[in-house]
């Protein structure tokens, strides 16, 4: 009796031959490896759709690099055959340094490859210049990164709140920190001397739930993100967009009908003016809701 094919689950991996061409093989597997680890080779060449000799290669290289490893325990596939010796995400030598510039404070943290929080620090603006912020957060990271010897730091990931340009790095404006023009990626760098990449934190933030959060393995992703900043962010098909100069998901100034509230763009009724959580506040304790310590 002829038999059925069962297909395979679908993977939350973008494969090889999906419209994304901007990553490359290497970092397809390093996806894999995060999403499914302790894997097969076989598997991930499965998962992804390249050749099983690329896979290999790719995880040769990967654990000479120190990202990857090869799992303790081999497996055997079904109980018949040589057995699978699974590679799994090496989180023991590198780290990541994050910098969130939020309005009242700056916060430093060291991850691990799997995005847990090794060590973290809050900084409580003293003031807002730029370079002043900037200045604060490297110093604070060299701090931390001392108290970890060994740990090798691969780069800063910085999320910011109003427009930032990903593409040079530089926050295009973000009115409630007086910043315009300003060029994180070079300041930062020339301090840490280290690689730099510089988003809003709503895209930070879709990157971060989609790699390690609740919407791991979501492709379609929406997220809306109210604080002192109103912003969003959005992904579809496994992509987070970014539009002409990284403006995509701008809705601080969107106009709402019957809006009161003054924006510090000039105008009235913007969103972020009336959903901030200032304005909620100050509503808040207007209204009895909440003391003024509160």
């Amino acid at each position: 009796m002829p038999r059925t094919a069962v297909p395979a689950p679908a993977s939350p991996v973008p494969r090889a031959a999906d419209s994304d061409r901007r990553r490359t093989s290497a970092s397809v597997v390093l996806r894999s490896v995060l999403e499914h680890g302790p894997v097969a080779r076989s598997t991930v060449a499965r998962l992804t759709g390249l050749s099983p000799a690329s896979v290999t290669e790719h995880c040769a290289r990967l654990t000479e690099r120190g990202l990857i490893r090869e799992s303790a325990a081999p497996r055997r596939s079904n109980g018949m055959g040589r057995p699978h010796v699974p590679v799994d995400l090496d989180d023991r030598r590198f780290l990541v340094a994050g910098v969130h510039v939020a309005v009242p404070y700056t916060t430093v943290a060291l991850l691990d490859l799997r995005g847990r929080v090794v060590a973290r620090r809050e900084l409580r603006h003293e003031r807002t210049e730029p370079a002043r912020v900037l200045a604060r957060a490297a110093e604070a990271l060299a701090g931390l990164l001392a108290e970890v010897p060994g740990r090798r730091p691969l780069g800063v990931g910085v999320a910011v709140g109003g427009w930032v340009d990903r593409e040079t790095g530089t926050v295009v404006e973000h009115e409630l920190l007086g910043w315009r023009e300003v060029p994180v990626r070079e300041l930062l760098g020339a301090r840490t001397g280290l690689p730099v990449r510089v988003d809003g934190h709503a895209r930070a933030l879709v990157h971060g739930e989609r790699l390690f959060g609740r919407a791991r393995g979501s492709r379609s992703v929406l997220h809306l993100f109210v604080g002192n900043m109103v912003d969003s962010a959005f992904a579809t098909h496994d992509e987070v967009h970014y539009g002409p100069r990284s403006a995509a998901g701008a809705i601080a100034h969107l106009p709402v009908p019957g809006g009161t509230e003054p924006c510090a763009c000039g105008r009235t009724g913007c969103l972020q003016a009336e959903l901030s959580e200032r304005t909620l506040c100050r509503r808040a304790r207007a209204a009895g809701v909440t003391g003024a310590a509160d």
